[in-house]
């Protein structure tokens, strides 16, 4: 084996010359990098870091699933604990945020609270990965609770209706970095990107033009089914609804496959 080092760089190349013994990557043992006058040196294929590195385990907001069990009965999260991974109101409304507490947790539930008292989500079997891609499946689906007149004022129903995917499963799930939840292209959009997303490549910087979580939109018939009431949009008369929270649900059982 010899080693290169190139004039006025700080790379250095290792070659295996003919009649050495070759070693697979599983019999390299890792060494600390080389400080010399303030430049630490550093493998070419980036094994300066821990040879077994491990992510910070997720934490969990202490906050019980609003929904009944029932509505997961037929997801891959049936039969599964499912913990708060994300909460708006602490964690933050920037879509930057929403992306570092539900990328790489497996499926989600997602529910948001508007300022005029009224519950909705959304359930994606994807997950989020920050991919700036779309996918297609007839598993997600929208859900929200109704609200019943009782003389002058509106209560809230403990059943929840749930909204399948309709037209078919292409685009049923938007997954843009820069961007909060997204079901199928007018659906229900949490937080949309500021800025246009240009397919695989939202360009350099992921925090310019984030999406806020405390804007949301929707427009039900297209993509997913509209209310058994006939109302086009999950916050009944309105198309647009300002948030005051929004939870992820997710398992951690399936988040720690991720770590």
């Amino acid at each position: 084996m010899a080693l290169l080092h190139l004039p006025h760089t700080f790379t250095t190349f290792t070659f295996i010359l003919p009649h050495t013994k070759f070693l697979s990557i599983r019999h390299l043992k890792w060494r600390k990098p080389i400080k010399s006058n303030g430049i630490i040196s550093r493998s070419l294929f980036g094994w300066g870091g821990s040879i077994d590195p491990k992510k910070d385990s997720p934490t969990y907001h202490n906050i019980d699933p609003p929904f009944p069990p029932s509505l997961l009965q037929n997801t891959f999260l049936a039969g599964k604990e499912v913990r708060c991974c994300y909460r708006a109101c602490e964690d933050g409304f920037s879509a930057t945020s929403f992306h570092q507490h539900c990328d790489f947790k497996g499926p989600c539930v997602i529910v948001g609270y508007t300022q005029k008292g009224l519950r909705f989500g959304g359930f994606n079997p994807e997950g989020y990965r920050s991919t700036d891609d779309y996918y297609d499946t007839l598993d997600a689906f929208l859900f929200y609770w109704p609200q019943h007149r009782h003389g002058n004022a509106e209560e809230e129903s403990e059943d929840v209706e749930l909204l399948p995917k309709v037209g078919g499963s292409g685009a049923a799930l938007f997954d843009y970095r820069r961007g909060g939840p997204q079901f199928g292209p007018d659906g229900l959009l949490i937080g949309p990107p500021m800025a246009s997303v240009m397919g695989g490549f939202a360009g350099p910087d992921t925090n310019s033009g984030a999406g806020d979580l405390k804007i949301a939109k929707s427009r039900l018939g297209l993509s997913y089914a509209k209310r058994s009431d006939g109302k086009d949009s999950v916050f009944g008369d309105d198309r647009t609804a300002n948030l005051v929270d929004v939870h992820v649900f997710c398992s951690p059982q399936i988040a720690d496959l991720y770590c």
